[in-house]
C-alpha cells in the first residue's frame, strides 16, 4: 500500500528508500502549506530563495501522486477494499478542507480526493491499455498534452478561489476532473510514472531498460529546464509561478510543469533511493497521518506573520523550521504511539474487509 508496509497486502517487510521518498514529499508538502500560511512571498518574487522554495514546493505533490501510483499497482486490492480506501480518502480529504478553513472550503476537491479517485480507476486503466498493447505513460502524456495544446480553457481559467470554489455539484465535479488544484486530468500522469517505475522494478528483465529511460529523461528534462529557464532571463519574464503568466505554472498543470516536475521527482527518486536516507523513514512511515495533522497547528497560527509583523525573513525561517521539526516529531510519535495513526487505523480497516 502507498502508505504502508508493502509491497503487496501479505508484505511486511519495509522498504527504506520509499519510507524516505514518502518522508521528503510529506515534509514538502508541510513546506508549502506552511509558506501559503505565512506567505513569505507576499508578491511575485524572482529572487534566488523564492524559486528554490516554489521549486521544491512544486515538487510535492508531484512526488506524492507518483508513490500512490508505485504503491496502488502493487497492493492488488480487491473491488471492495479499493472502494472503502476511495471513501477513506474523500473523508480525509473533507476532513483536511475543515482543519484548513484559510486555505479551502468544506468540498473543494484536493490531493487526496484524487488519490481516492486514482484509487478507483488506476488499476483499470493500466490493465485496459497494457491488454490493448498501449504503453501507459508515453500514451497518455501524448494525449494529454495534445489536448493541453489545443484546448488549453479545458483547465479552467479563474484564479486560486474558483479552483478551490465548491458552490454547486457541477463545480465541484469539474474541480475534481478538470479544473481544480489536483485534478485528475493532468495530474494521472505522475501516477502513471510510479506504476512504470513500480513495474520495471519489479521485473528484473525491464531494470535496465527503465534506467536507460530514467537517465535519457532526466538528461532531456535538465536541458529543457535551463533552456527555458536561460530564455525566460533574457526575455525577462517569469520563468515559474503557481498562478502567474509564466512558462511552468501549477494552477493549472501546464506541459512545460509536467515536464520540469518529472525531471524533478525523477532526480529526487534516483537520489533518495540511492542513499536511502534513513532519517526520513519514520515521517515516511506515517506520513498520512502527518499530512493530515499539519494543517491543525497551521490553522491555529495561521495570522501569526500579521500579529508579529513578520519579514520575509522570519516568514522563511518559520517555514523552514515548522518542516523540520516533523523529522523528530515522527521519530517520537512513531517510538511512544506506533500504533496510533490513521496507517494503523486503515490498514486494520481494510484486513477486517
Amino acid at each position: 500500500m502507498f502508505w504502508g508496509t508493502v509491497d503487496t497486502m501479505s508484505q511486511t517487510k519495509r522498504i527504506t528508500h520509499i519510507d524516505s521518498l514518502r518522508g521528503a514529499a510529506v515534509l514538502l508538502m508541510v513546506m508549502v502549506h506552511a509558506a501559503a500560511t505565512w506567505n513569505p512571498f507576499q508578491d511575485t518574487q524572482t529572487s534566488v530563495l523564492a524559486y528554490v522554495v516554489s521549486g521544491l514546493g512544486g515538487l510535492a505533490a508531484p512526488l506524492f501522486v507518483t508513490l500512490f501510483g508505485w504503491g496502488i499497482v502493487r497492493s492488488h486490492l480487491s473491488i471492495k477494499a479499493r472502494t472503502f480506501q476511495a471513501l477513506f480518502l474523500f473523508t480525509a480529504q473533507i476532513l483536511v478542507n475543515f482543519t484548513s478553513p484559510h486555505l479551502f472550503n468544506p468540498l473543494t476537491p484536493g490531493v487526496l480526493s484524487l488519490m481516492g479517485l486514482l484509487t478507483l480507476l488506476l488499476p483499470f486503466v493500466v490493465t485496459r491499455m497494457k491488454l490493448l498493447s498501449i504503453q501507459p505513460l508515453a500514451s497518455t502524456i501524448a494525449l494529454i498534452f495534445t489536448i493541453q495544446f489545443f484546448f488549453p480553457e479545458i483547465q479552467g481559467v479563474g484564479g486560486w478561489s474558483d479552483r478551490v470554489s465548491d458552490d454547486s455539484a457541477y463545480t465541484i465535479g469539474s474541480n475534481l476532473f478538470l479544473t481544480g488544484t489536483y485534478p485528475l486530468f493532468p495530474w494521472i500522469v505522475f501516477a502513471l510514472l510510479g506504476a512504470t517505475i513500480s513495474e520495471a522494478h519489479s521485473n528484473s528483465s525491464q531494470t535496465l531498460q527503465q534506467n536507460r529511460f530514467t537517465k535519457s529523461a532526466l538528461v532531456l528534462g535538465l536541458v529543457f529546464c535551463l533552456s527555458t529557464f536561460v530564455y525566460s532571463n533574457i526575455e525577462n519574464t517569469l520563468w515559474a509561478h503557481p498562478t502567474e503568466d509564466a512558462y511552468l505554472t501549477f494552477f493549472p498543470a501546464n506541459p512545460a510543469f509536467i515536464v520540469a516536475a518529472t525531471t524533478g521527482v525523477l532526480l529526487i527518486w534516483t537520489f533518495i533511493q540511492r542513499y536511502e536516507l534513513p532519517f526520513l523513514s519514520s515521517t515516511g512511515q506515517i506520513s498520512l497521518t502527518i499530512y493530515l495533522v499539519h494543517f491543525i497547528p497551521l490553522s491555529l497560527m495561521n495570522d501569526f506573520d500579521t500579529i508579529h509583523q513578520w519579514g520575509l525573513e522570519t516568514s522563511a525561517v518559520a517555514v523552514l523550521l515548522y518542516t523540520l521539526a516533523w523529522i523528530p516529531v515522527s521519530a517520537l510519535w512513531l517510538k511512544q504511539w506506533p500504533h496510533v495513526n490513521f496507517e494503523t487505523i486503515l490498514k486494520r480497516i481494510r484486513k477486517s474487509l
